[in-house]
């Protein structure tokens, strides 16, 4: 298993639309979405579909002694998640 450390992830967050983190381990850290999202239209249609816009999304990862920040500014923003499993995120952080 990969050990990181995440700093600042709201950097990430704005020049990518999203930052993910998947099977690791992320510990002492400050995730920080400080995402502007703005007549954004986000959707996730179909089975299993996922679709993020200015998200932090961490799935099977242990995040322990962190501190978790949301400070998204959403205006005009559609989100959908249509379909079985699908999942639709916007100025979010999903931990699984």
């Amino acid at each position: 298993m990969k050990k990181y450390t995440v700093a600042a992830v709201a950097l990430v967050a704005v020049f990518s639309g999203s930052a993910m983190a998947e099977g690791s381990k992320i510990e002492k850290s400050t995730l920080i979405n400080a995402s502007k999202n703005t007549l954004t239209n986000t959707q996730a249609i179909g089975r299993n579909s996922a679709a993020s816009t200015g998200s932090i999304n961490v799935v099977g990862s242990k995040v322990e002694k962190s501190t978790v920040i949301n400070a998204s500014k959403n205006t005009l923003t559609n989100t959908q998640a249509i379909g079985r499993d699908s999942v639709a995120n916007t100025g979010s952080i999903d931990i699984r």
